[in-house]
């Protein structure tokens, strides 16, 4: 590991233990939310709530315990992971990679980015990582410059020119979900 003084203060000292860390110069970074937290009016959870009961019912109805187990199940699921506010997290561009909290993207596992910018509701970066599977990483912009964001990612990793959000990604905007 680098001397002490040798460290980037931005990047963590465990993810400074290759030889070229100390020279992961810090291009752009930011802070944000982990994701977008839609504001839920009482009518919103009692419209939910009517449909889980009702979805539980037929599912009852047609002798179908699994379906109503599975059902509770996701309702129940589905509540304790978005009464949580996101965390707000650090993003950092550097010259080997990309930072988003306590994760690293090198350069070379990250096949593509595009950014999806439609303010007040849209702002993100979106990449494409290589693996066995592709995995899709989004990221907030919050307040950060999409320009800026686009050229110096631009120089180490293709764009995708006129990709937008998914149908999935709409649906569950618009259903606050």
């Amino acid at each position: 590991m680098p001397d002490t003084q040798e460290l980037d203060p931005i990047i963590p000292p465990e993810w400074q233990i290759h030889p070229g860390a100390v020279h992961n110069k810090l291009l752009l970074a930011w802070k944000a939310p982990e994701f977008i937290s839609h504001p839920k009016s009482k009518k919103w959870f009692l419209t939910a709530g009517t449909i889980a009961l009702a979805l539980i019912a037929y599912a009852l109805y047609t002798d179908s315990a699994t379906m109503a187990i599975v059902f509770i199940v996701l309702a129940g699921v589905y509540y304790l992971t978005h009464r949580q506010e996101p965390r707000i997290i650090d993003i950092k561009i550097t010259q080997l990679g990309i930072y988003a909290g306590r994760d690293f993207y090198p350069y070379n596992t990250i096949n593509s980015f595009w950014i999806v910018y439609h303010p007040p509701y849209v702002h993100t970066l979106n990449l494409r990582i290589a693996g066995k599977t592709f995995q899709k990483v989004v990221l907030q912009l919050d307040r950060q410059n999409p320009v800026e964001v686009r050229e110096v990612l631009s120089k180490e990793i293709p764009e995708v020119e006129g990709e937008g959000e998914s149908v999935g990604e709409i649906v569950t905007r618009l259903l606050r979900l």
